[in-house]
């Protein structure tokens, strides 16, 4: 199965060029690997050097519609670019329950209600140009972590809101290894009292940390577990975090793994279990002759 959708970050607080190069470049690569992209659409906006606590509030006030402006007018340059419209995921303002980010409601004196009139607001310039739910799919991200936030009062509304994606990660450092039901069980719980839109893991992984060193075997395990937890769920969306900037997350090339591959003569650690567990029946990857690599009901999740 090859992949129908991958991540990619991204601090909104760019020069026009640096769009044009983003769109042009990043995204690019991502359509012409055959995958949609899925934007972490991070409304970080240097203000005297940093990103404000009150950018919400900045947003929401139309402080900043130039800047989106500019990013729907080249948002909808790069999906008309070719002769089938392309498609992505606009993941925005990810993790807003947690308090690490400037866009959280518990960091600095902003609160729920501007959270959300900064996502209608920034949704609202996209929808003045030509795209449309064909196009862009809006995605409303939580961690399974909320600190100091009233995750109910943050959603948008339906209109504004295509899918909810969860982020959360298992790693023995953070609160104990835990089996993918007792990790998301509370969280898949807390969505759906809220809205009945498809759900989407749209960052998520597993360390093979331990107490005295690193189990392998166990986050093979895991793997199996938590994908079969996924089709149980009903979960339509899956993107592992196939990273270790300081913590073993990877299934390829990382530091640990089940076994060793070679490519084009470079050797790889790997975990087999998830090739198996993609690649069995119920998983939906992107289709080889199809020109916008989802149908329109798998990119809005009715499948």
């Amino acid at each position: 199965m090859d992949h129908a959708v991958e991540v990619s970050f991204v601090d909104v607080g760019m020069t026009h060029r640096g769009i044009t190069y983003y769109l042009e470049q990043t995204l690019d690569q991502i359509w012409e690997r055959r995958r949609v992209p899925m934007v972490m659409f991070q409304p970080a906006i240097e203000e005297d050097g940093e990103t404000s606590s009150e950018i919400n509030r900045h947003i929401a006030n139309g402080e900043h519609d130039e800047l989106f402006e500019s990013w729907a007018d080249k948002f909808a340059a790069w999906i008309y670019a070719e002769e089938y419209p392309r498609r992505a995921y606009i993941n925005l303002a990810p993790e807003f329950n947690g308090d690490w980010s400037p866009w959280s409601p518990a960091v600095g004196d902003t609160d729920e209600t501007d959270f959300v009139e900064m996502w209608r607001r920034i949704h609202d310039i996209f929808s003045d140009t030509e795209l449309d739910s064909e196009h862009i799919q809006w995605v409303w991200s939580m961690d399974t972590s909320t600190r100091g936030v009233d995750v109910s009062a943050c959603y948008p509304g339906g209109d504004y809101v295509d899918w909810v994606g969860i982020h959360g990660y298992n790693w023995d450092g953070w609160g104990g290894w835990m089996s993918p039901a007792e990790h998301y069980d509370g969280v898949l719980e807390t969505v759906r009292s809220i809205t009945d839109r498809p759900i989407a893991f749209t960052e998520f992984s597993t360390s093979a940390q331990v107490e005295d060193g690193f189990d392998p075997e166990r986050k093979a395990e895991w793997i199996y577990d938590v994908y079969a937890y996924f089709l149980e769920e009903n979960v339509r969306m899956a993107c592992w975090y196939n990273d270790e900037p300081d913590v073993d997350w990877a299934i390829f090339g990382g530091e640990h793994g089940v076994e060793t591959v070679t490519v084009e003569g470079i050797e790889y650690r790997v975990y087999p279990a998830y090739r198996e567990v993609v690649n069995e029946s119920g998983m939906l990857g992107a289709h080889p002759s199809h020109p916008q690599i989802l149908t329109t009901e798998e990119f809005q999740g009715e499948f």
